[in-house]
């Protein structure tokens, strides 16, 4: 009978992770950042250096999109649209076939970036410089870097 019971509460182990997993992937949840993926990711972020390494890594690790991996994408992402901008044109191109990607860059224009520096660039390029069928993307973008008011 033991070894029946230990069949049964295997199965149902099986079964109940399955479900888990089913649920999860029904409701669009990506499987949690495991430590070694978390590692892989931090170290990736110092290599982001263009949009197409952006979408890269968005589409390997945006479940690992926490803490100081997270402040890691903040900054590339401020980075290339403060001294990059004349590459604007390929994250538009990436946003406009994946609006998850461009929810993910802009919500990385955050409190964690450079305030003194990167965000009056990333105002002044979305300002001055945006393309005219950029003009939504460059609003949201000028709104995110406004410098608040005492």
């Amino acid at each position: 009978m033991t070894e029946m019971h230990s069949i049964l509460k295997k199965l149902l182990g099986w079964t109940l992770a399955c479900s888990f997993f089913a649920i999860g992937v029904a409701t669009g949840q990506s499987p949690p950042c495991s430590r070694d993926e978390a590692i892989k990711a931090e170290m990736a972020t110092d290599k982001l250096k263009t949009w197409n390494s952006v979408y890269r890594f968005y589409k390997k690790f945006s479940r690992c999109d926490d803490g100081s991996v997270g402040e890691g994408i903040s900054d590339a992402v401020a980075k290339l649209l403060a001294n990059r901008w004349e590459h604007f044109g390929e994250f538009v191109q990436r946003a406009s076939n994946d609006k998850a990607f461009e929810s993910f860059v802009v919500r990385h224009v955050d409190e964690t970036i450079d305030w003194s520096h990167d965000a009056p660039k990333i105002h002044e390029n979305a300002r001055i410089h945006c393309p005219t069928n950029s003009a939504r993307l460059c609003k949201i973008l000028i709104d995110r870097t406004m410098p608040e008011t005492p």
